[in-house]
């Protein structure tokens, strides 16, 4: 049976618990909600569950968010995020799910957890929805990576997340060959920073599971044209946080030019579309980012999920279990690697004059 272990103590502590307590009942999975062991007891006493699938973790302490980094780290060895990652790493078909700040999540899973062969940096991945739809399951999602795990990157990252973020989207989407690009200023690298420049003449060289398709501007993402877009962890966090506001600057938007009486009707008609927009881009549909790159699936929600949120990523991090995506994203980057390693590879030396001899 699938662990599922949820840090209840990173984000809106009753959301987490009451999703882990639904995911006990609904779900074939064993929960360990992790947190302060008293005042979890005392709050499952008045919320259905199923007691022989949900146990408790008790920890002492737990990171918060906006916390400086010294006061982190020294909460982290006690914290709901370290115990339960810890645990993670003992239980083989296991899962991690929380809430708590992505860098407190990243720095204890790179120490808890050893990672796939051949990729030496993490990728914290994250979906976002485009015009062109992918897959038999018609997914309006495509990758972004990264977005936060590696600030800066190498043209070997880049490279490496490449093959990662091919493997999870061929796994989870159903894409046979995804199409990957590198996001870069312009319609070709020749302005971007040595390593982008790198990267692209190795991909463009590459045998590999997915099809290299070139550059990508930052107002070409949501179009669609690629499934898998890579990036270093510093331009992708500002990326994704900007797609995230679409829909709440629309709001606002909207807000204010009701107050005009001669805009109204006009506004009124473009409320469903923002609506909508807010519905399609909302990640609480799609749980959180997963950790790409360590043994276990690591799914990090954003601060303020709710029950939808944490239930969605849990069913995601089973999800990546049941079509056993880390080996698919360890075999992905171990082929990329082979065809390397065999381009770099001194050809033997033609022996002259044997065709003349025999």
């Amino acid at each position: 049976m699938t662990s599922v272990v949820i840090d209840t103590s990173g984000g809106l502590d009753d959301e987490a618990l009451e999703a882990a307590a639904i995911a006990s009942l609904d779900l074939d999975h064993e929960i360990l909600v992790v947190g302060d062991e008293a005042a979890i007891t005392e709050k499952l006493q008045a919320i259905a569950h199923d007691a022989e699938r949900l146990r408790v973790l008790h920890a002492e302490t737990r990171v918060e968010h906006g916390m400086d980094m010294p006061t982190m780290l020294s909460r982290l060895p006690r914290s709901s995020v370290a115990i339960g990652l810890d645990w993670v790493a003992k239980i083989p078909d296991s899962v991690f799910v929380s809430a708590a700040p992505p860098s407190a999540i990243v720095y204890q899973a790179l120490r808890a957890l050893p990672r796939v062969k051949s990729v030496s940096r993490a990728a914290l991945a994250a979906v976002y929805p485009t015009l062109h739809h992918r897959g038999p399951n018609d997914d309006p999602f495509a990758l972004l990576l990264d977005v936060g795990a590696t600030a800066q990157c190498t043209s070997d990252h880049l490279v490496t997340f490449a093959a990662v973020g091919a493997a999870y989207a061929s796994k989870i989407s159903g894409v046979e060959r995804p199409r990957v690009a590198l996001l870069t200023n312009g319609p070709d690298t020749t302005n971007a920073p040595p390593a982008v420049r790198d990267a692209d003449r190795r991909l463009l060289r590459a045998e590999a599971e997915f099809e290299y398709v070139g550059s990508l501007r930052g107002d070409q993402v949501m179009l669609g044209e690629a499934d898998v877009i890579v990036t270093d962890g510093f331009t992708g966090d500002i990326l994704v946080r900007t797609l995230e506001g679409i829909a709440t600057t629309g709001e606002a938007l909207l807000k204010r030019a009701q107050q005009r009486f001669q805009w109204r009707l006009g506004m009124s008609m473009l409320g469903e579309g923002i609506d909508a927009l807010r519905e399609f881009t909302n990640w609480e549909n799609y749980g959180g980012a997963p950790l790409l790159g360590v043994n276990r699936p690591v799914i990090i929600t954003q601060s303020n999920s709710g029950r939808r949120a944490f239930l969605n990523a849990i069913r995601l991090g089973a999800k990546m279990l049941r079509l056993d995506v880390i080996d698919a994203v360890a075999q992905g980057v171990a082929g990329l690697r082979e065809f390397e390693a065999r381009a770099r590879a001194p050809r033997p030396a033609t022996i002259r004059g044997r065709e003349d001899d025999s």
